[in-house]
């Protein structure tokens, strides 16, 4: 017995007393994904990138808003989220304890969007935010103000809107040059 209290002098504790102090985790540690919605512009990235089908982006019933939804139950920490968020909304935590009593409910994180209406056709095709954050990029691009303020224009018009006008300009370009 006294030569197991001195080999453990000698290298140190191997144990944790875990439950009574906090379980210190390494640096780079894959722990509970955490959502900052102040920073979300509902780009859907995460929502794409997640193998497990834990994040869910995608509009309600009414169309007016775009829902962000975390089920951190089905996550597996991949950390993938984390990666393709332009924002940094979406980051690994250092947190690993995530028992809850009797409602799963608790594990499930959501958050809210307006949705911007093109102004062509009026359908709900995106988040303002994600507007408003193009934008900001647009004007870090260097263009020239006119071309800003059409870069502008174009992005409250929606995909489909987009290509019917690109192809309106392309037949009108067509029927001149064959004139």
């Amino acid at each position: 017995m006294m030569k197991l209290f001195d080999i453990t002098q000698k290298y140190g504790k191997a144990t944790y007393a875990y439950p009574f102090e906090p379980y210190k985790v390494q640096e780079n540690f894959r722990g509970q994904p955490t959502y900052t919605y102040e920073l979300c512009i509902g780009c859907a990235a995460c929502g794409v990138a997640c193998p497990s089908n834990a994040i869910e982006v995608k509009m309600n019933e009414s169309k007016d808003k775009l829902i962000w939804r975390f089920d951190c139950a089905r996550c597996i920490f991949c950390g993938r989220c984390d990666e393709v968020c332009p924002t940094r909304a979406v980051k690994l935590s250092d947190s690993f304890e995530l028992a809850v009593k009797f409602d799963k409910s608790a594990l499930i994180q959501k958050g809210e969007l307006e949705i911007q209406k093109c102004k062509c056709c009026g359908k709900p095709f995106v988040s303002k935010r994600l507007i408003n954050y193009t934008f900001e990029k647009l004007s870090s691009a260097n263009l020239l103000p006119d071309r800003l303020e059409e870069a502008k224009e174009y992005l409250y018009i929606c995909p489909e809107c987009k290509k019917a006008n690109s192809v309106k300009r392309i037949t009108r370009g067509e029927e001149k040059g064959m004139k």
